[in-house]
């Protein structure tokens, strides 16, 4: 009996190679015992494969999309009030920001913040919160391209490793 070690988005994996079947983790799943043993017995592991430059730069990418999805959802604070950023939060709020920059006597009379409270939100503010949000949205996009033009340009795989996706993001 042998096993292969899988890279996975969640960190690696045992797959056995007789049948390609993923060990779990579980200490007490009799397959992950039995591969417990094989390793005590003093065998390793086929590694898994080295991914080459364009799938580690297709993997730094899509982490690099996560940063930036979560770093867009961080939300903004306005005077004294936290908005959220999410899509699901600043897609309503972009319709009302749009009305309220069309019509000057538009205001919403009832708008739910993240911790469940509601609030009304006059004219002049719903144009300042909705200016305040589509710039954060925006300046994680433009991070987002900055660092993507790193990756791209990147001339090897320790190059690639090096871009940090981690700093730099709007607060």
């Amino acid at each position: 009996m042998t096993y292969t070690l899988l890279s996975t988005p969640s960190g690696l994996r045992v797959s056995r190679d007789a049948d390609g079947a993923i060990i779990p983790a579980d200490p007490a799943n009799a397959d992950r015992r039995a591969y417990g043993q094989w390793v005590a017995n003093g065998n390793a592991p086929t590694p898994p494969p080295t991914p080459t430059l364009d799938e580690m730069k297709t993997q730094k990418l899509a982490a690099l999309a996560e940063r930036r999805w979560r770093a867009e959802g961080a939300g903004v604070t306005v005077g004294d009030i936290r908005m959220q950023t999410t899509r699901d939060a600043w897609t309503p709020l972009a319709r009302l920001h749009q009305r309220a920059l069309a019509d000057p006597q538009f205001a919403c009379p009832a708008w739910k913040l993240g911790d469940g409270a509601f609030i009304s939100i006059d004219n002049a503010t719903l144009v300042a919160i909705g200016g305040v949000v589509e710039a954060h949205v925006q300046s994680c996009f433009v991070r987002e391209k900055e660092i993507a033009a790193l990756i791209a340009a990147a001339p090897d795989a320790a190059a690639v490793a090096a871009v940090d996706i981690e700093s730099g993001w709007p607060a």
